[in-house]
């Protein structure tokens, strides 16, 4: 389903140590907008029914079934986006309509 990188995970992990972060799971989901996918991630409590349960690399993660497939293949990384940015989780997604295969 979803790959989450080394970097991606040691990133993830440190949020869930938050105090506000107990007991919940972290959850990826699509928002499909005229101008692109946009990407969301947060904790969020499971909703048995509607949710998809996984994990990758030691990290939880839910879905919604409506996103199951669009995230089918997604590799999630963090690394340096630009110099302006800095940081930030990257989503390599071959279902995304805009996907463009990193060179490096």
């Amino acid at each position: 389903m979803i790959t989450i990188t080394d970097n991606a995970a040691e990133e993830i992990k440190l949020s869930a140590h938050n105090p506000e972060t107990q007991d919940l799971v972290l959850r990826f989901a699509i928002e499909k907008k005229p101008e692109g996918w946009k990407y969301l991630m947060g904790f969020d409590e499971l909703r048995s029914g509607s949710d998809v349960h996984l994990e990758s690399n030691g990290v939880e993660y839910i879905l919604s079934y409506e996103n199951r497939e669009l995230f089918d293949g997604t590799t999630i990384d963090f690394d340096e986006i630009d110099s302006e940015t800095g940081y930030g989780f990257i989503f390599l997604n071959p279902n995304d309509p805009d996907f463009k295969q990193p060179t490096e």
